[in-house]
């Protein structure tokens, strides 16, 4: 993945890379009349009673680490702050989007395709302005591919997808200066940009594709600031440029933003005068609740469901997640240099027998019905079930512990158990494994030494790494910077997937993110296959999706975990809240039907 839409979690934190496809980044709105399910949970709140003029909307994001305060998407890696830019506009995405995540018109920019010409154009809006009133340009679009593409500005989002486009691969590798595949039909200031692809995918057509970018930057504040210094610029942490309908006034970096309408929104007007956007640890969120301290907390984990599922004054409603957790294996590193993940890490984990084993010792369902309150599933597969046309039961993994199965599975390898101990051997070395386990709710360390305990039972010894759980922002780092670190063998990553399930992004051959550093030839075909021209036929691609599935189920490069619903606590004096991932329009509509808390 890491089409632009990818958001990663470590267990119940989360780290993005962004957030285009989810619930309010882009702008959304509350205008349809089908009231939507998922689940049991309504997707959207009806408040039978109208907005008042202005008012201050009080929501948080539940996070037990700081915010990483940077606005441009080609740079955050913090799905906390990528949600919290929301109402700013998502850290600049450009297109709208129908709830099938498929490109419609009428946002920011209109994107349209032509298949013989193997080109996009890009049509920007000509009154889409940025909030000090200077026009969005064509060289806004594209100064979003020199930031990913040019390894001097520190990106992580380099892909095999984005090397499609004409000339990019030259530029990223310092071969050329200009992209020769992007061009302005008219000039830099104007409003239209066309891409050149080598080949098109079917794919194409859904937001997070990771073919082409769907956000902007503003090339001309930030054209003078040093690529080694515009991550940590105050231009793209506290003082940025947005095109929302709301400008941040404030930023207290790693707590909080006050956002205030932006007069130069091409958009509704907003109905609030302001938004207070704050973090809020895993540990008081359910007492700020209780005291009407906001109007609603996005990320509450799945154990808290019951607290306030019932709580006065709140309606609690629900969506599915593009979310699949997952458990990673450390393989090997990433080559900066050739841009490729290299499989040569010495480790047990390389033998296939090992990594099933250690897959199928794991008790999931378990630990989803002590924890989840039903809103997590055990995985059988990688695409989440929100996209039913390429999924299948015919996928079976590791959603059912089956600890026979991984004992044979380790004596067929030679791993013998030495009684005495306790613990496997082979070669006169122990089958002892690093567990890299991330910070996440009360239930976190719980849930770690579970399946310390179950991978003992088959004779593995793990340990946590430096004998405890990981802090978020510090596991980010550790797992994302390349080359990769040698000093661990297992940990547990998530992610949002965007709109578009084609997992190139997540775990190609030169896929920063494929944080295991796997690299196999049946999986890059597996991968290319999926967004081949041949996958135009739906019947076709949901075959090579299941394919995809199976394969990587069998090779155990990654083990999936679990599925997801999200829930969201709201007050009712809210006005125009859904989760619908079709609305496009949340921010200008939303608003409160009084200045007070609603108690009932």
């Amino acid at each position: 993945m890491k089409k632009l839409n990818i958001t990663l979690l470590a267990t119940t934190a989360v780290l993005a890379t962004a957030l285009l496809s989810a619930c309010g980044s882009n702008q959304s709105s509350s205008t349809s009349t089908t009231k939507l399910k998922a689940g049991s949970f309504d997707v959207a709140y009806k408040n039978p009673d109208k907005a008042i003029k202005g008012g201050n909307l009080k929501i948080a994001y539940q996070s037990d680490s700081p915010m990483k305060a940077e606005w441009l998407a080609g740079l955050s890696d913090d799905a906390t702050f990528g949600t919290m830019s929301s109402p700013a506009g998502g850290q600049d995405g450009i297109f709208f989007t129908n709830s099938s995540f498929k490109f419609i018109n009428g946002g920011p920019a209109n994107v349209s395709l032509d298949n013989s010409a193997k080109t996009a154009t890009i049509t920007l809006r000509k009154d889409l302005k940025w909030s000090d009133g200077s026009q969005v340009t064509a060289k806004d679009y594209e100064f979003t591919y020199e930031v990913t593409a040019n390894p001097a500005y520190g990106s992580d989002r380099w892909t095999d997808s984005l090397a499609n486009i004409v000339g990019l691969s030259d530029y990223h590798a310092g071969k050329a200066k200009t992209i020769s595949g992007i061009t302005f039909p008219d000039g830099e200031n104007g409003k239209v940009i066309k891409i050149q692809f080598k080949a098109m995918t079917p794919g194409m057509t859904q937001t997070g594709n990771g073919y082409f970018l769907e956000t902007v930057t503003p090339y001309q504040y930030l054209k003078d600031v040093a690529p080694k210094d515009l991550a940590s610029s105050p231009k793209t942490t506290t003082k940025p440029l947005v095109t929302g309908p709301f400008k941040p006034a404030n930023v207290v970096v790693g707590e909080s933003i006050k956002y205030v309408p932006n007069p130069y929104y091409w958009g509704e007007k907003p109905k609030l005068n302001s938004i207070t956007y704050e973090t809020v640890s895993t540990n008081k969120s359910v007492a700020a609740l209780s005291s009407g301290k906001y109007d609603f907390i996005n990320q509450m984990t799945p154990s808290q469901y019951k607290q306030v599922k019932n709580l006065k004054g709140y309606k609690v409603l629900g969506q599915q997640q593009l979310y699949i957790s997952l458990m990673y294996y450390n393989l090997g590193h990433y080559d900066t240099n050739k841009s490729i993940n290299v499989q040569d890490r010495k480790t047990p984990l390389q033998d296939q027998n090992v990594r099933q084993a250690i897959g199928y010792a794991r008790n999931v369902a378990e630990v989803d019905a002590k924890f989840s309150n039903g809103l997590r599933t055990p995985a059988n597969g990688l695409i989440p079930p929100i996209f039913k046309q390429f999924t299948s039961s015919s996928v079976k993994g590791y959603e059912k512990q089956n600890l026979d199965k991984a004992n044979k599975l380790l004596d067929a390898d030679g791993w013998k158990l030495n009684k005495s101990t306790g613990y496997r051997e082979k070669d006169g070395k122990e089958l002892s494994l690093v567990y890299a386990a991330c910070q996440g709710d009360s239930n976190q360390e719980t849930i770690a030494q579970n399946y310390i305990q179950q991978w003992k039972k088959i004779g593995a010894k793990v340990s946590l790494y430096k004998g405890k759980l990981m802090e978020f922002n510090s596991w980010v780092d550790h797992m994302t910077t390349p080359p990769g670190a040698n000093d661990w063998d297992i940990t547990d990553g998530a992610w949002s997937l965007s709109g578009e399930p084609s997992q190139q992004d997540l775990f190609s051959a030169a896929a920063p993110y494929n944080m295991g550093h796997f690299n196999d030839p049946q999986i890059t075909k597996d991968l290319n296959d999926i967004d081949s021209t041949k996958s135009e036929n739906v019947t076709y691609r949901k075959a090579a999706f299941i394919k995809y599935q199976k394969d990587m189920n069998t090779k155990a490069y990654v083990i999936p975990t679990d599925y997801m619903l999200n829930y969201t606590p709201v007050n009712k004096r809210v006005v125009g809240m859904t989760l619908d991932y079709g609305d496009m329009k949340l921010w200008s509509e939303i608003g409160v039907s009084s200045n007070k808390m609603a108690t009932k």
